[in-house]
């Protein structure tokens, strides 16, 4: 028998593709010695199998220093915040767990449907931002705040709109980007300008030209492909400053980041006498106001 199969009858609560992850991960001894590939073959009557299952860390000092810099507006249905650079909003699913966002929003639900979905690691997740862009994001609190939120983002009834300074200053200052966007083939993880990829729409406004060259936009995306915002500038010859993928990693006045902030959100959320019109606000880190 595979030995991901074995442990996976011993410990029911923990997924096939987990316990994988432990075993690659060296937790997982067979006769006293280490195995690293799921599919060794153990007899469940001659071997001895170990597992040790690491400990599962304890957030309680990051949930309550984030809950004092980065929370918006909370109440009893969502909790907002202002993502820092470099937070990633959730887990990918490896065993090096880091804080999240998603520990913060984990700790903030409803206490029985949480217990009752204990192995969701993005719950009240409805929308996500990239581990290095920073700015305004909301979450629930409960399943049916969760459900209303994603379908608005959608339906496309949630509208967001961003800050970014780019390498340089757009041939139009201001304009409409309409190009589809796809996979890149030749580079799995990124994504490109693509005619038979999915629609992709930004709306783009020049706010500020600064002395070296680069300048401030404001960005509404009418869509969400993932990496939009950086492919379509990408695509006009002016990409976001300190994009490592995209652009040139340019570290002007940016602390090493990507110029890329998510400034403004208007959504919906549930209120006491039903639906109410929010327009939430993360002001931008202090990278944002250089002007040389």
């Amino acid at each position: 028998m595979r030995l991901d199969k074995y442990l996976a009858q011993q410990h029911p609560d923990l997924t096939r593709s987990e316990l994988q992850q432990h075993i690659k991960a060296g937790t997982v001894t067979v006769n006293g010695v280490v195995v690293v590939k799921p599919a060794f073959e153990v007899s469940a009557d001659t071997d001895i199998v170990e597992f040790t299952l690491p400990m599962q860390p304890d957030f309680a000092n990051e949930i309550q220093d984030f809950a004092a810099k980065h929370v918006i507006y909370q109440d009893n249905n969502v909790v907002v915040i202002n993502k820092p650079a470099g937070l990633l909003v959730h887990a990918k699913g490896g065993i090096d767990h880091e804080f999240t966002v998603a520990d913060y929003v984990r700790a903030q639900f409803d206490p029985a449907e949480r217990a009752e979905h204990s192995d969701n690691n993005r719950l009240g997740i409805v929308h996500r931002l990239d581990r290095a862009t920073s700015g305004v994001m909301i979450c629930a609190r409960n399943l049916a705040t969760a459900a209303m939120l994603s379908r608005q983002f959608a339906e496309r009834k949630a509208h967001k709109t961003y800050l970014a300074v780019t390498e340089c200053v757009p041939a139009e200052l201001a304009a409409q980007i309409n190009l589809p966007i796809g996979r890149n083939l030749s580079r799995p993880a990124t994504f490109r300008v693509d005619g038979k990829g999915k629609v992709a729409i930004t709306d783009y406004q020049v706010l500020r030209i600064n002395e070296d060259g680069t300048a401030l936009l404001e960005l509404k995306p009418q869509t969400g492909r993932t990496h939009q915002l950086r492919v379509h500038l990408l695509y006009i010859g002016c990409p976001i400053v300190g994009d490592p993928i995209y652009g040139h990693g340019d570290s002007r006045h940016n602390d090493g980041r990507l110029m890329l902030h998510a400034w403004q959100l208007e959504i919906s959320i549930p209120g006491a006498d039903g639906n109410v019109r929010r327009t939430f606000i993360a002001e931008p880190p202090r990278e944002f106001h250089y002007n040389g």
